[in-house]
């Protein structure tokens, strides 16, 4: 078990304030990472947030996305599940991958996810045995 470096009860309240920025996905991954920083996890954050742990790791995650992932994210334009896609990718992957949903090359945002995950597929190192 990892040192905490805020007790629970603080934490608690943090993560309470996560919560007030539902809508702002990139905000509540902030406040998450207080909490990372702090030396707590995905998990226990959830449950102090009263959160499940898949809401906090994608808002988590999106702090990796670029700069422009980011605004199209507040701004609407980019919807978070496929935020969180990208942001599982390299950098340059992330603007390829942000340009062409800029440009329409995809079908719905279904069909830019199962694309990113493919991306994601390919840059994971190959496992020897």
């Amino acid at each position: 078990m990892t040192a905490k470096l805020i007790p629970a009860s603080t934490a608690r309240l943090v993560a309470e304030e996560a919560a007030q920025h539902a809508d702002a996905p990139i905000r509540e991954g902030q406040v998450y990472a207080v909490l990372v920083a702090a030396g707590y996890t995905a998990h226990e954050i959830a449950e102090l947030a009263g959160s499940n742990w898949n809401r906090v790791d994608l808002r988590l995650t999106l702090l990796n996305l670029a700069d422009n992932g980011k605004n199209a994210l507040e701004q609407g334009i980019l919807p978070v599940g496929l935020a969180w896609h990208i942001a599982r990718l390299s950098e340059p992957n992330q603007q390829l991958m942000l340009n062409r949903w800029a440009r329409g090359d995809f079908k719905n945002a279904r069909h830019a996810e199962r694309y990113a995950s493919a991306i994601h597929e390919d840059e994971q190192p190959l496992l020897s045995f």
